[in-house]
């Protein structure tokens, strides 16, 4: 017989909440606030790999410098910086179901000068933890930051961080297994739902008019939307609202 589960026993609400919230939108919010209360996560960048060649952006958030994630994932992908990830040589052959966390400090040696600066010196960041998990459909690659000091001595046990790694990477597997148009709209997620219309038809390729009959609203508010929408993304062109969400 299983021996009798202590009262200490229990998945916090957080977790539960996490949980409950998979497949939708409100993931979003609920996820990133328990990797910062529960682990101080002070950025949390989430990228995929499909073909393991190109990655695109999930999820960016810094949570005291807004500017700072969009810009960084903005620069990664489109300029495509993740050659010279010391990761991506893992993100792009890691098996089916197999999952690896990498610390910062493992690392750090292999990183070019310009790589280092662009990514930690000038943003100021001291340790992170990168988690990478492959799956049938593609290979997901989470990255938690901190600034302030590094990562608590619960991560010193390798145990501790490799079952925070598999629950963290199979939660952002679960969620985009759920709901697949999440994944393939990235960034997008986090705008409104009118704002998610105008950027979904404008990465169609569709001029504002043809959005705004599509939409059934004026070309006006189109232009408002898109501006919103850019704004909330970092960005100010076409090509930027591209690079990040292909």
């Amino acid at each position: 017989m299983p021996s009798q589960m202590t009262p200490d026993w229990s998945p916090s609400s957080q977790v539960l909440q996490v949980l409950e919230q998979l497949g939708t939108h409100s993931f979003y919010d609920v996820f990133l606030d328990w990797l910062h209360e529960e682990f101080g996560t002070e950025q949390c960048m989430v990228f995929y790999c499909a073909d393991g060649h190109q990655v695109s952006t999930l999820l960016f958030k810094d949570y005291a410098r807004e500017a700072s994630a969009r810009q960084l994932a903005e620069a990664y992908v489109e300029e495509r910086h993740y050659l010279q990830d010391p990761n991506f040589s893992i993100l792009k052959t890691i098996a089916p179901g197999e999952v690896q966390v990498v610390r910062f400090d493992s690392v750090s040696s292999d990183m070019g000068l310009h790589y280092r600066k662009a990514f930690f010196e000038s943003p100021g960041f001291l340790d992170k933890l990168a988690i990478i998990r492959g799956t049938e459909a593609g290979n997901y690659y989470v990255n938690l930051y901190r600034r302030s000091s590094r990562f608590d001595s619960r991560f010193d046990d390798h145990d501790f961080t490799r079952r925070v790694g598999a629950l963290i990477s199979v939660l952002i597997c679960k969620h985009f297994a759920l709901n697949e148009r999440l994944r393939l709209e990235g960034p997008l997620a986090f705008l409104s739902e009118r704002e998610q219309q105008v950027c979904r038809a404008v990465l169609r390729g569709k001029k504002n008019e043809a959005i705004a009959a599509e939409l059934d609203i004026a070309a006006s508010s189109v232009i408002t939307y898109r501006k919103r929408a850019y704004e909330k993304l970092g960005i100010t062109s076409r090509a930027q609202l591209f690079a990040l969400c292909t």
